[in-house]
């Protein structure tokens, strides 16, 4: 899956070098981060686009804000938002859950997409924290083991403080892209020393789908920028497309749950 184009090359001589994420085994976990209006969104959409047109893995879509840019994903069973957001990540959870005590050697990537991490968490804190907890635990587990099952976490998250994730979990992401101008926590998330890259804060003038990756075995941190999209409503139109012909997280439990099954 390409992540971004790196963007010297990019915007300055129009050439498409793509900055890659080798699914499933080698990059299986992916941080997403990025304030409002930095284009993490639609940069999301596009991976969502990327794997399932590509038949790189199956994708489920947690989306708690019920945002505009996934409103034409309504109605579909792989897609899920407010509440029932909540109810997708933890049956992703138990599919896990089956999948590992069953042994199961997942033939494809399958991944769950939780759109705003932190949003979520910020609204369970007040409302819920139990279940906040347990959110983070469910998590937490998923990004620890899920890597040898297949099983993977696609996050988007407007600041990914470490407080967002359970033990240490954060460290557990093999990708990860901060669009738009960085904070000091976002260089910490990237490995710089945040006080010397504040000095000369090569984000600040980033416009929107222009950030920085962290690519495990690629190296050192690296500019990339996310191409325009010219017809998201057709992007949409293929990703619904492709999820509507998915099977559903609880057909997968159940066959997890006895060891085989035609959807494994």
């Amino acid at each position: 899956m390409i992540l971004g184009y790196k963007r010297e090359a990019y915007s300055g001589l129009g050439i498409k070098i793509p900055a890659r994420a080798t699914l499933p085994k080698k990059h299986t976990h992916i941080l997403l981060a990025g304030k409002s209006g930095s284009g993490k969104s639609l940069t999301g959409l596009w991976y969502i686009w990327q794997i399932l047109r590509k038949h790189e893995g199956l994708l489920w879509i947690a989306d708690f804000k019920g945002g505009e840019e996934y409103e034409a994903l309504e109605g579909s069973r792989n897609y899920a938002s407010g509440q029932d957001a909540v109810d997708m990540i933890h049956r992703y959870y138990e599919f896990f859950c089956a999948v590992r005590q069953n042994r199961i050697r997942l033939p494809q990537y399958h991944a769950l997409f939780i759109e705003e991490w932190m949003g979520l968490l910020t609204w369970m804190e007040v409302k819920e924290p139990k279940e906040k907890k347990r959110l983070m635990a469910e998590t937490g587990e998923i990004l620890a083991l899920g890597r040898g099952l297949n099983c993977g976490l696609i996050l988007t998250i407007q600041r990914a403080d470490a407080a967002m994730f359970s033990n240490g979990s954060r460290e557990q992401f093999q990708c990860i892209i901060n669009l738009g101008r960085c904070t000091s926590e976002a260089f910490k998330m990237l490995g710089f020393a945040a006080a010397a890259a504040l000095e000369e804060n090569p984000t600040a003038a980033y416009k929107p789908g222009e950030g920085l990756a962290l690519i495990d075995g690629q190296g050192d941190v690296e500019e990339i920028i996310v191409p325009k999209i010219n017809n998201s409503g057709e992007m949409l139109r293929q990703i619904r497309y492709y999820l509507d012909r998915e099977p559903d997280l609880d057909s997968l439990a159940r066959e997890a749950a006895i060891g085989s099954g035609p959807g494994l």
